[in-house]
This record gives C-alpha cells, structure tokens and sequence, in this order.
C-alpha cells in the first residue's frame, strides 16, 4: 500500500500557490474563519467530509480526492507504533 505522509493541507497550500489564492481568499469564498483554512495548511486540523465538499466545489475538485487524502494520511498516522499510547 502507497502510504501518504503528507497531509492534505500541505497538498491544499500548493494548489492555492499554484492559483495564486490566499487562504484568507479561499476561506472567505467557502464560508469559514481563515484560521480553519490556517490550520488545516499547517497540518494541524483535518478535513472533514462537509469541507471536503466545500473545497471540492470551491477548487474544482472532487470531495472524495480530499477524504482520501484525509483518511490515507491518518492511517499512515496509526501505523506509528507509539500512535495512541498514554505518555506520562
């Protein structure tokens, strides 16, 4: 299995750059706060269904491309073998 080590907000930034959008622009176009936007570029929050159809229909893409991202990266994520466990 392909393993995606890369989250979908760093795939998000390049095709803003690639446009010439600002994450305020996209954020502001889509309904959101431009912190949303923010954070989900820096890898700090995910996409969820309802955004990935907002960036779906704002990029021209499709929602399932940004879920599978989603959900690639997060498995990759719990193959860590430390993903999950209690630290002190």
């Amino acid at each position: 299995m392909l393993q995606n080590t890369i989250h979908p907000g760093e795939f998000l930034t390049d095709i803003l750059d690639e446009r010439g959008v600002s994450q305020t622009q996209l954020a502001r176009h889509i309904g959101v706060e431009p912190g949303v936007i923010s954070l989900i570029c820096k890898g700090k929050r995910g996409i969820s269904a309802s955004m990935a159809k907002k960036l779906a229909r704002a990029l021209g893409t499709d929602a399932t491309l940004w879920v599978n991202l989603q959900s690639s990266f997060d498995l990759t994520q719990a193959e860590d073998p430390n993903f999950g466990k209690l630290r002190a």
